[in-house]
């Protein structure tokens, strides 16, 4: 773990709460709160509850992290208070948490909290008190853009750089392709359909998105969606989707006559939590992209950072599924937090947080393929841009080197 131990002292505490749940992973005895300068209050939500509570894992695997991060004693020497809370997925009840983490908690920063929707719907207000949104897990180009909006950026990579990843490799593989799209009916959804077809463009080929589906993301199923797009004629499947529903499209195109070259996105390429429950067998030829080392994946058997990650799942997560990749890399983001906090020192201005989290250079993170590291500037937040293309095998993804 790239936790520099000089950050770290010698005692322990932990502030933990999760709504709905009021769920504290540990206490601190009075001697122990004493033995602390203070401490930094960050504020989150998740979808603990609604249909993609899946997702909730990055906030339950963050506590636990941020309790090893304490009992080595804080940061800089003080205790890490991450409030995370349930927004059910909703943009309406993210902005009520978040309002409540901000003007009654008093978090110094809202830190990696979950969806595109609920991310926008609360960037315009952040962002006028001034409050850092970082590292948020969602991919829109917006959380990148640091004339309008200063105060934010993302964890992920941005759907453009993503999207122009799959749109470089239809063009090179099959330069007359016809594209047929599944897509979230949402920020999400529609934000990354534009960049793909706009870098389909771009390249001045003949590809082109001949179909394209919308769904809800409280919708039951995709399967009407899928039986209209299989009858386009489309030779390539750009499946926009979360777990859920990227489940659902790997089983219903399995069933169907349709074979196209099937492309998933980074949010819903998991082995162990997507792949696996929709049949490995069926997830076979996937095309997706990452920055990431795959958890559970033998590849990585010898990496140092993946053994630290998998130490502190033994010690302070045993009940935790070292095959989820949302544990690895909700481990390895707060490492990146972790580095940001330890670089204000004992100034804890928004002004210093924003400064530190956006003069990252060549940051190397537990869970980022050997290569690819976080980089930021104040003019360029975008904080990945690197991916490795890869292709599932039936047990695990490979790297596509043609």
């Amino acid at each position: 773990m790239n936790v520099p131990r000089n950050a770290l002292s010698r005692r322990t505490l932990l502030k933990a709460s999760m709504a709905p749940f009021a769920m504290s992973l540990g206490t601190a005895s009075s001697q122990a709160a004493a033995d602390f300068r203070g401490e930094i209050k960050l504020g989150q939500t998740m979808p603990y509850s609604g249909p993609l509570s899946a997702l909730s894992a990055i906030g339950k695997v963050q506590t636990r992290y941020f309790k090893m991060v304490n009992d080595g004693g804080g940061i800089n020497g003080r205790s890490v208070n991450l409030l995370t809370v349930d927004d059910a997925y909703n943009p309406a009840k993210a902005v009520e948490q978040t309002r409540n983490l901000v003007e009654r908690e008093g978090v110094k920063a809202m830190f990696a909290s979950m969806g595109t929707a609920q991310n926008v719907a609360v960037q315009k207000y952040l962002n006028g008190r001034k409050v850092p949104q970082l590292f948020v897990y969602a991919g829109s180009d917006r959380f990148a853009d640091p004339q309008n909006y200063p105060w934010t950026l993302p964890g992920l990579p941005t759907f453009s750089t993503e999207a122009s990843v799959y749109a470089d490799y239809v063009h090179k593989v099959n330069p007359g392709a016809k594209v047929a799209v599944l897509y979230q009916n949402d920020d999400f959804g529609k934000e990354y359909l534009a960049s793909f077809k706009r870098r389909l463009q771009e390249l001045g080929g003949k590809a082109q998105v001949v179909a394209a589906a919308g769904y809800e993301a409280t919708a039951p199923t995709v399967e009407s969606q899928l039986i209209t797009l299989s009858g386009s004629g489309a030779d390539v499947f750009m499946n926009i989707t979360s777990p859920k529903f990227t489940i659902q499209a790997i089983r219903k195109v399995s069933e169907l006559p349709w074979k196209p070259l099937h492309i998933i996105p980074i949010t819903s390429n998991f082995v162990a939590t997507v792949l696996r429950v929709a049949g490995l067998d069926k997830s076979v030829g996937l095309i997706s992209a990452t920055p990431s080392k795959s958890a559970g994946d033998p590849e990585w058997a010898g990496d140092a950072g993946f053994q630290e990650w998998l130490g502190f799942m033994k010690k302070y997560y045993p009940e935790g599924d070292t095959t989820e990749q949302l544990n690895l890399v909700g481990y390895s983001m707060g490492c990146l937090m972790t580095e940001v906090l330890r670089r204000c020192g004992d100034e804890l201005s928004s002004e210093r947080i924003l400064k530190e989290a956006t003069s990252l250079n060549n940051v190397a993170l537990p869970a980022l393929i050997p290569g690819i590291t976080a980089n930021t500037s104040p003019k360029d937040y975008r904080l990945i841009q690197q991916l490795r293309l890869q292709r599932f095998d039936g047990s695990r993804w490979v790297p596509v080197t043609a």
